[in-house]
């Protein structure tokens, strides 16, 4: 009877296993963008032990049962044996329709309708072409940079007498809301964005309403002096007068009368002092309504843990394309004739590689020209969280294989290229004295994810590609500020004017077009 116990409790224990590493998440490292750490990841160890010790273990267990009694064990294993292959040649199928790859990059579907994938429909945001009907200025882009400015000028107010200055961009209602959830913090700082997006437009009565979902990190200092670094989750409602229309990307970020851009002082009436429009009810301008805190934990460093290096699940993933791919590139090269997909792919190239050097030096403030002003904070929280822990996320030979456009997009300000990559590189993390805590220090780790471009609207075509300049003058790039700005000719280079910068990063277990 012993032993019959011994046998189920042997024979459960192999199928948790056995169920633990095959569907348990990777635990990572973190490159740019952080994709290893999203959906499975697919490198070889998990967990802290070295590597590979969970698929060890199953398989001890498996021959152990098997020798001990034989009727339960070897039912198991041709269980789980055909379970493997069933799976194998389910991925093998899922692999099967991938575009062939034949390396570089391609500009466009160059091997024809008949080879590329099934097209998943596109994500939308709900409601978002209606406001699109209604005003034709409106460029997503700038409107999430926008969001994400008043975000953190909104956290930074907490604790000041600033608040008169936001008046027309946050509502006393959000303001009464964000000083009730810091209740006992005298004041916020270093806010660093990790996500903003969209969840839905309605159109309700007067008002069209943006309801934005924010997650950001930031040093609050309490009453008593003592500072904490917190993680928080936020939910915002943003409304606007139904008919106004978006403002120029230039006017949006000076934060100044919606009306006229002069620097907000006003009336008692809610209206600018300088040219007397009435500004404080979102008549011009969104203005945060309603502001809800989901959620509150103190920032950690992020979890490590080592691996055997090898592919990402994210390499084997059906490539999404926009059906209308083909009409928008020919809307692309008829604007921009001298339009090179050569001359974008080593763009492309360079910017990446740029990227995972600043990153892996711990030098973040180096990749500033390459991104915009949301794209840089965003990767900046996770460069933060390690430099948090005393860790480094080391990157070493890093080699872009071949680049694929995907998708084309234009608005009234910005033309936008989204591309699918695949890379490898030695990606591990190292603590203060240099010793590898996590990741491979040996094995290239190779990988997939969908990068998405911006160019400012109607510019020439002409790519300076991996130029080591100022796209604007021409110097070197080390006097580039925190807010993109050249400093040696005062231009603001990271909003696409120039050329192509970084936008967005989304990983293909979630991209959906």
């Amino acid at each position: 009877m012993r032993g019959r116990w011994l046998a189920l409790a042997l024979a459960a224990t192999a199928l948790v296993t056995a169920l633990a590493v095959l569907l348990w998440p990777e635990v990572a490292d973190a490159r740019v963008g952080g994709g290893q750490s999203f959906g499975r990841g697919g490198g070889g160890g998990r967990g802290g032990g070295g590597g590979g010790g969970g698929s060890g273990d199953l398989v001890f267990w498996l021959v152990y049962l098997c020798v001990r009694n034989p009727s339960l064990g070897v039912p198991i294993v041709l269980c789980v044996l055909g379970f493997l292959a069933l799976r194998a040649w389910m991925m093998h199928d899922n692999t099967s329709h991938r575009v062939h790859r034949t390396g570089g990059f391609v500009p466009s579907s160059a091997h024809g309708a008949a080879s590329l994938p099934a097209v998943r429909p596109g994500r939308r945001i709900l409601g978002i072409d209606g406001l699109r009907s209604r005003d034709a200025a409106l460029s997503v882009p700038v409107l999430l940079d926008y969001l994400v400015l008043v975000h953190r000028r909104a956290h930074e107010a907490v604790g000041s007498d600033q608040w008169a200055l936001l008046l027309p961009f946050v509502a006393n209602t959000a303001r009464l809301k964000l000083l009730e959830a810091h209740e006992g913090v005298r004041a916020v700082s270093e806010v660093v964005m990790g996500g903003v997006s969209i969840e839905k437009v309605e159109r309700r009565r007067d008002h069209d309403h943006l309801y934005v979902r924010f997650e950001s990190s930031r040093v609050e200092t309490l009453a008593d002096g003592r500072s904490r670094h917190v993680q928080v989750r936020e939910r915002w409602v943003f409304r606007r007068k139904a008919g106004a229309v978006s403002l120029p990307p230039d006017r949006i970020s000076r934060l100044g009368c919606p009306n006229c851009g002069a620097s907000i002082e006003v009336s008692a009436m809610g209206a600018c002092r300088n040219c007397d429009s009435a500004i404080t009810a979102g008549q011009l301008q969104w203005q945060a309504s309603f502001v809800v805190v989901q959620s509150r934990q103190r920032a950690l460093a992020p979890e490590i843990g080592f691996t055997d290096g090898g592919e990402e699940s994210s390499v084997h993933e059906p490539m999404v394309q926009d059906p209308d791919l083909p009409a928008a590139m020919r809307g692309l090269t008829a604007r921009h004739p001298d339009f090179d997909g050569a001359a974008f792919g080593k763009r492309v190239e360079h910017v990446f590689v740029s990227l995972q050097t600043a990153w892996s030096a711990n030098r973040w403030h180096d990749a500033r020209p390459y991104a915009t002003d949301r794209m840089y904070q965003t990767l900046r929280f996770w460069v933060e969280g390690y430099a948090r822990g005393g860790l480094r996320n080391h990157l070493a030979n890093v080699k872009l294989e071949r680049v694929r456009i995907v998708k084309v997009e234009v608005d009234a300000w910005y033309e936008a290229i989204t591309v699918r990559l695949w890379a490898q590189m030695i990606d591990c993390v190292v603590d203060a004295q240099g010793q590898v805590v996590g990741g491979n220090a040996s094995v290239p780790r190779r990988f997939s994810e969908y990068w998405t471009f911006l160019r400012t609207a109607g510019g020439s075509a002409d790519t300076q590609g991996d130029a080591p300049g100022c796209p604007s003058c021409g110097a070197p790039l080390d006097q580039v500020s925190q807010a993109g700005v050249c400093g040696y000719c005062d231009s603001k280079i990271t909003t696409g004017r120039f050329d192509w910068v970084l936008a967005r990063i989304e990983q293909p277990e979630a991209y959906t077009g």
